[in-house]
């Protein structure tokens, strides 16, 4: 099957959503697989907003998240919006698509929709509906859900002209998923291919999102940003462990025994012990001497420069709780950039967008009033420019 990194998955379901044309996306658990469409329709919704839409934008709404009374709002006013419906269909029932039997007369039998089929079916509804862990579903309910990706309809309701619905599954015999097999007719009917982890891709989003450290620990130790361990007993590594590792651990000293025991829970232990030895370095870093001497970092090996660029990270991340004034944060950032110009290219390069991506307009304005500017220019310029 073809496969695709997460830059080019987010890519083909703008192309996808654009023509309408059904996609089916294979992946490991916890890669990205309805996250990743997520933000691809945010950005789509603030495009439209600011293009063709600019006098009437849509809001964007996530249906799972909306109480009754908004769900009714939304559904009274559907040009109003734009829905994201992320429906799991491996814990549904055939009623949960197709709506609930209702006998109208004698010889009539029609059904009472969910209020997401209600505000799909109208004519200038906006959206996307995504059925997610769809091979997980027993066969009756999923040919249900193949049947609407295919025929745009729910019973017998025409889904707007403007909704897209795509589905997305595990991999069948790789992801210890009970899977089930789509047969060949419906899989001819579907663009189909699988997404694997991209740890550049992955980092441009982390950053800001998660926990500096693991983001250094994930670009120093690649192959844990996806590290299924074949011992299905033991814990495997994710991308939504990390995150979820991240909120554990959020602002404490990460060389804390409870960091350890946090990391293990979410990721696993094989991926705790490396990111542990990781903190080691961290903590054996003289911040005091680095910063009075910054050529000094010439000389470290590669695992301490990583434990390095995450502690350089974390400062740039906490400057507003730091310092009190701007004058003072930007005398750090100047510091910080010194040392980073004493990185070999490729750590420097990871240091400047781990400061960057994490938050576009202070980096801009930092960077501009840099000290150093010219010499980072010159060595950098395509990847501190917006």
């Amino acid at each position: 099957m073809y496969k695709m990194d997460t830059k080019n998955y987010a890519a083909t379901i703008r192309n996808c959503y654009g023509k309408k044309v059904p996609l089916f996306v294979y992946g490991g658990p916890g890669i990205g697989k309805s996250e990743i469409p997520r933000q691809v329709f945010k950005d789509i919704v603030k495009e439209m907003n600011a293009g063709p839409r600019s006098k009437n934008p849509l809001k964007y709404i996530e249906w799972t998240s909306c109480s009754l009374v908004d769900k009714k709002e939304i559904i009274l006013n559907p040009d109003k919006y734009f829905v994201f419906c992320d429906q799991r269909v491996g814990q549904m029932d055939s009623t949960d698509l197709r709506g609930i039997p209702n006998l109208i007369d004698k010889d009539m039998l029609e059904t009472i929709p969910m209020s997401w089929v209600v505000y799909f079916t109208q004519k200038n509804a906006h959206g996307a509906i995504f059925f997610d862990e769809l091979n997980l579903a027993a066969p009756t309910v999923a040919g249900q859900a193949y049947q609407i990706i295919n025929e745009r309809a729910v019973s017998d309701r025409n889904l707007g002209e403007d909704v897209f619905v795509f589905g997305a599954g595990n991999r069948p015999g790789i992801d210890q998923a009970h899977t089930f097999d789509m047969p060949f007719p419906l899989r001819d009917r579907f663009c189909e291919f699988e997404v694997e982890p991209n740890v550049t891709e992955w980092t441009k989003w982390a950053t800001g999102h998660v926990n500096s450290h693991l983001v250094a620990f994930v670009n120093w130790k690649e192959s844990y940003l996806y590290n299924v361990d074949k011992n299905s007993a033991n814990k495997s590594s994710t991308p939504r462990g990390i995150v979820r590792a991240s909120r554990l651990i959020g602002e404490d000293d990460v060389t804390s025994n409870e960091v350890f025991a946090s990391v293990s829970i979410s990721c696993g232990e094989g991926f705790a012990i490396q990111f542990k030895a990781y903190c080691k370095h961290f903590q054996s870093l003289n911040w005091d001497s680095i910063f009075k001497n910054p050529a000094s970092i010439e000389k470290f090996e590669t695992d301490k420069l990583w434990a390095c660029i995450g502690g350089l990270a974390e400062q740039y991340n906490k400057f507003e709780k730091t310092y009190k004034s701007k004058k003072e944060i930007q005398k750090r950032f100047d510091e910080i950039t010194q040392i980073i110009l004493y990185m070999r290219a490729d750590f420097a390069i990871v240091g400047l967008r781990l400061m960057k991506d994490g938050d576009v307009k202070k980096f801009s304005t930092l960077i501009r009033n840099c000290a150093h500017i010219d010499e980072v220019s010159a060595r950098y310029q395509q990847y501190i420019v917006n």
